[in-house]
């Protein structure tokens, strides 16, 4: 999996930043990637635009923004935690490598193609109950902007994982969130 493209270090501003300062940002890199201002390397000046673009439509949205610095906090787990089997779960082993298949798929799809790495943690999860594995199709959803969903995916993996304190932090923020997201569709944002 390729490293997520931060966009507030992409348009150069920090977190904190006002519509305003995205605003003079998103004109400052636009003319620093375009490709007219860059004929040495039209491709990349193409690709840094739209990513520039891109960036701009999720910052300047107050919902998409509050979403998108929730996968900041919450990203997607690319590993497992080791699992120890005796000699009697030989099945339960099997169960385990299997759901591990889906879910290392799932990694490897998840920046190029998201219905169908979601896809692989479900397989994942029904095969062998991984915590990450519903996690992570927490982390779809909240992307796609299926709330509800999201919630209880997460909910699910803190059910399963009660020790894991992330997955609590991940509860309680996303909760914020929705009432965030729900405030602000109240008020027209």
């Amino acid at each position: 999996m390729t490293k997520k493209l931060n966009y507030y270090e992409l348009l150069e501003i920090y977190p904190a930043a006002t519509q305003e300062e995205i605003e003079n940002a998103f004109r400052l890199a636009l003319y620093k990637y375009h490709p007219d201002h860059n004929p040495d390397k039209p491709e990349w000046a193409h690709e840094r635009t739209a990513e520039v673009v891109e960036a701009y439509k999720i910052l300047s949205d107050p919902i998409k923004r509050k979403i998108y610095n929730f996968q900041i906090l919450a990203p997607l787990k690319e590993t497992i935690e080791e699992h120890k089997f005796s000699i009697f779960q030989i099945g339960e082993k099997k169960k385990f490598e299997d759901a591990l298949k889906d879910f290392k798929e799932g990694v490897e799809l998840y920046t190029t193609n998201k219905a169908n790495s979601l896809l692989k943690f479900q397989q994942s999860y029904a095969t062998y109950k991984l915590h990450e594995s519903i996690y992570n199709m927490g982390v779809i959803y909240a992307s796609a902007n299926k709330l509800q969903e999201a919630l209880h995916a997460f909910k699910e993996a803190e059910r399963i994982a009660p020790e894991n304190n992330h997955y609590k932090r991940v509860v309680e923020r996303f909760q914020e969130l929705m009432r965030d997201i729900d405030r602000a569709r109240k008020t027209g944002y």
